[in-house]
């Protein structure tokens, strides 16, 4: 009988099970959040890298930790394939979830199929079901064999399901369960609009800069994190142009609190990228009754459906219009910081996504 009922592999979730937690990606915390919210009654494993200080996890997690990433190149990933394949074994569970898109999703696949054991993979951006982001026809055949073993798919949006089923039409089951979103205490005085991210091409942050160097009268913070996917000359033309406005500050990467002190000023949380699923950093603004704007992106209209804030459709001018009107009634806002409250708690609280997971985990285990 397996040692655990459900192992959840996501191992760039490891800083958040360090003594002191470090910031990671919002795909890595949904994960964190699904392990918390599944760990109350049954026995979960959560996959992820080694940790240098470990923490204390929730009630009913387990940490495994695999051994670090094997490197690129063709002996290294056999290496790689290797150590997906050990730390699987040692989760030992009924029920496997893999959340990122990578190639490895092709050795859970084979290890699935090899020991009886059930797949769900979860998608966590669009680009999951277009794989114009997955390097090398080798990585994406890979890929695609493990999505196609998917005993369950799950998606956030409509959308993100549409484009599931048009890109592998041969899926077993495709299920749409919304984010999960932490409670937060109501925000504070709005101070500045803010723009959190990595700063990679698809995520269009110069358009952010463009809005700055628009609204002269308003104020912007920036969160950026570079990664190896920043390219040089995006950066130091982020930098160069930030440089020459008094009204735009970057802020280095910090800790989920830190960042939540930032969110907690926010005028609105700002979004230039063209390609998302869900963003992580929606939900812990309107959990806050922060607004979101939004250049190009709206999962399934949400945004403008339920006046969470303001989408601008791909027009720069309904942006920068939609960003001076936010700026000037930041100080009043009330029935605005409620109405995206209750959106969050009745579709993406704890007990409501949790109760969603628990069903399908107990449905895919039989």
């Amino acid at each position: 009988m397996p040692r655990n009922d459900i192992a959840i592999y996501a191992p760039e979730a490891a800083g958040l099970y360090e003594r002191v937690p470090r910031e990671t990606g919002g795909a890595e915390l949904q994960t964190a959040l699904l392990a918390r919210a599944l760990g109350g009654g049954r026995r979960v494993a959560h996959i992820v890298f080694p940790l240098e200080q470990p923490g204390e996890p929730p009630p009913g997690v387990t940490v495994v930790q695999r051994a670090a990433w094997a490197g690129s190149g063709a002996r290294a990933q056999l290496r790689e394939a290797v150590r997906v394949w050990r730390a699987l074994s040692a989760a030992d569970a009924r029920v496997h979830v893999f959340r990122m898109s990578s190639p490895a999703l092709g050795i859970v696949g084979l290890y699935c199929r090899a020991r009886r054991r059930r797949l769900v993979f979860a998608g966590a951006n669009n680009f999951d079901f277009t794989l114009e982001r997955m390097p090398g026809a080798a990585a994406r055949r890979l890929y695609a064999f493990g999505v196609r073993s998917a005993d369950a798919v799950v998606v956030q949006t409509t959308e993100q399901a549409e484009l599931a089923r048009a890109a592998f039409p041969d899926l077993a089951r495709v299920e749409e369960i919304p984010s999960f979103a932490e409670p937060a205490e109501p925000a504070g005085e709005p101070v500045a609009f803010v723009w959190i991210g990595r700063l990679v091409d698809y995520k269009q942050p110069l358009d952010y800069v463009a809005l700055a160097e628009a609204l002269p009268e308003a104020r912007f913070r920036m969160v950026m994190m570079e990664t190896g996917e920043t390219p040089p000359a995006l950066a130091r033309e982020l930098r160069e142009r930030a440089a020459a406005l008094d009204n735009l500050e970057l802020l280095p990467p910090r800790g989920r609190a830190e960042l939540g002190a930032v969110l907690d000023e926010a005028v609105a949380i700002v979004s230039t990228s063209g390609l998302e699923g869900m963003p992580n950093v929606f939900l812990e603004g309107w959990a806050r009754g922060v607004p979101a704007l939004s250049l190009r992106f709206d999962p399934d209209g949400r945004i403008a459906a339920h006046e969470l804030g303001h989408a601008a459709g791909g027009s720069f001018e309904a942006f920068r219009h939609a960003a001076e009107e936010l700026w000037r009634g930041r100080a009043d806002r009330p029935e605005l910081a409620a109405r995206v409250r209750a959106y969050i708690e009745r579709t993406h609280s704890p007990e409501a996504v949790g109760a969603r997971w628990a069903a399908l985990m107990d449905e895919v285990a039989r």
